[in-house]
């Protein structure tokens, strides 16, 4: 699938989601698994949800990034590493244009994730 397809379709999902989170708000449905297993002869069913776990990371700033940082937000979390020379810098080029279409609205965040912690320092993520 091309980004040409991509970043229009994440587009319109992303302001179908803001677009429920109005003043008019329901709760969006949330996903799970149902399980199922037999008790007593009978079987019971139990929705299994998924949650993010607790998480703290450092930011190109310094700055601590929690799961509260994002509470409340539709967000998006990518990854990625400062280094990779092929596909990383087309697809930030298509996260630059999610994020700046979205820069003015309150209820959205991005995270874009790091996984070369080891290469990529606070330092060589300002830059």
């Amino acid at each position: 699938m091309t980004l040409r397809i991509v970043v229009p379709a994440l587009f319109l999902a992303i302001m179908a989601l803001l677009a429920a989170c109005g003043e008019n708000r329901r709760d969006l449905p949330r996903l799970g698994e149902v399980s199922e297993r037999i008790v007593d002869g009978k079987t019971v069913s139990d929705t299994l949800f998924f949650e993010i776990p607790e998480f703290r990371f450092v930011d190109q700033d310094s700055q601590s990034v929690t799961l509260q940082t994002v509470a409340g937000k539709i967000y998006i979390a990518d990854f990625f590493f400062t280094h990779c020379p092929t596909i990383c810098p087309k697809v930030k080029k298509q996260m630059m244009r999610v994020y700046e279409t979205f820069l003015d609205e309150p209820r959205f965040a991005m995270l874009s994730h790091s996984i070369d912690t080891r290469y990529d320092t606070v330092a060589q993520l300002r830059r």
